[in-house]
């Protein structure tokens, strides 16, 4: 009877063992798939992650100037892709976000693998301008202040200047040393070097030295094609100008010579024997200079009192080792100054409104300096990284 019922028992078993051993086979073999799937995946994403990260600083070491400076706020430059030697490829796209002031960009690069599994790591970063215009004065060499006179500050884009209310933003840096005697500085006063308060030096703000040195500013390529035409400039008694030299003079108290366009390039101005250089205001004027501008016996008119609307600039390299002359008297000076290769000085016993670079700087005729917070809004020269602006986009 045992025997009997045992018949057939074998097969059954060894199917069922069979099935079951097929079945871990089966499992065991799509795990490791699965694994060696995600392995590569993680290993492909990781990858674009490389790509994009390269992508960034590519872009940051090889930095459009050209094609950005171009851009108007809200436009974008699409840098394309590019693909790098290990099979994989970045795409770099550089957005201008601020409003028309100081530049700010922002870059957005894709990175991405040929493996279609690895998708599209997408990472940001960020550029800015650094205001050219931080500081009422700053110098790369030596700062003195010898004129009995103010600095205070005020920004024009809230409203004129008014003494009442004027602040204490008139802060002052010198990459050498600093000298301030009979002048009072609403402001800080900020050296590399040493730090001198002469008699009736007052500085209501902090007083620093030691303060780290800075690269030399960038000295502005001159504008292509010459100085700028004659037919640029409206002929008159006093008036001289060679746009063979680009030697303009204005001599005469009955000289007045109004500039209407935006732009020129002289190699030197000379107003004398108060004449009157006047702009508009109308719109926003930049004059550059590869010498020097002497306004020391004249005045230079800016018809709209706001700054920002009108900029002395010098520009590649001068023929000369002449100073910058500025005097305000009888009319007040409403402009900024960049001459980081000049030796400015400030000699006017009346108002000036604006800022001033230079090389060195020395005020002396008795003047009140009120620094334009304004300026320090205007698009600049120098772009940096912003620290700590790296991140990964959501969704990559």
């Amino acid at each position: 009877m045992n025997m009997v019922n045992r018949k057939g028992f074998v097969l059954p078993t060894v199917i069922f063992a069979v099935t079951i051993m097929s079945v871990i086979a089966v499992v065991t073999l799509s795990t490791s798939s699965d694994e060696r799937r995600t392995s590569r995946a993680s290993r492909e994403s990781t990858l674009a992650m490389y790509a994009a990260e390269a992508g960034l600083r590519q872009t940051y070491g090889a930095w459009p100037v050209a094609a950005v400076s171009a851009l108007k706020p809200g436009d974008s430059l699409d840098l394309g892709w590019q693909t790098l030697p290990n099979k994989a490829a970045f795409r770099a796209v550089i957005h201008r976000v601020d409003g028309g002031g100081l530049q700010e960009y922002a870059v957005i690069v894709q990175g991405r693998r040929t493996d279609p599994t690895a998708g599209i790591m997408t990472i940001a970063g960020a550029v800015g301008a650094v205001p050219t215009f931080k500081y009422a004065v700053s110098t790369d060499s030596a700062l003195y202040l010898n004129n009995g006179g103010l600095f205070d500050g005020y920004d024009s884009d809230r409203g004129p200047y008014v003494a009442l209310t004027a602040d204490s933003t008139a802060n002052l840096r010198s990459g050498v040393t600093n000298y301030i005697a009979q002048t009072l500085v609403k402001g800080d006063a900020l050296s590399v070097g040493a730090l001198t308060l002469g008699a009736g030096g007052v500085v209501t703000g902090a007083k620093t030295t030691g303060i780290p040195i800075v690269p030399p500013r960038d000295i502005i390529p001159c504008p292509v094609g010459g100085f700028t035409p004659a037919a640029k400039v409206p002929a008159g008694p006093g008036i001289t100008y060679n746009s063979v030299t680009g030697v303009l003079s204005l001599s005469g108290n009955a000289t007045n010579l109004i500039l209407t366009d935006t732009a020129y390039f002289f190699s030197s101005i000379v107003v004398t024997n108060n004449a009157k250089l006047i702009f508009p205001g109308t719109s926003k004027v930049q004059i550059f200079l590869r010498d020097s501008l002497n306004a020391s016996g004249g005045n230079v008119v800016n018809q709209s009192q706001l700054p920002p609307m009108v900029s002395f600039s010098s520009c590649g390299t001068s023929a000369t080792l002449a100073y910058w002359a500025l005097s305000s008297g009888a009319y007040a000076g409403y402009f900024s100054v960049y001459a980081p290769n000049h030796v400015v000085y400030e000699l006017g016993g009346g108002d000036f409104y604006g800022a001033i670079v230079a090389w060195i700087y020395y005020a002396t005729g008795g003047g009140r300096f009120h620094y334009d917070a304004a300026l320090a809004r205007q698009p600049s020269n120098r772009l940096e990284v912003q620290r700590g602006s790296w991140a990964q986009l959501p969704g990559s």
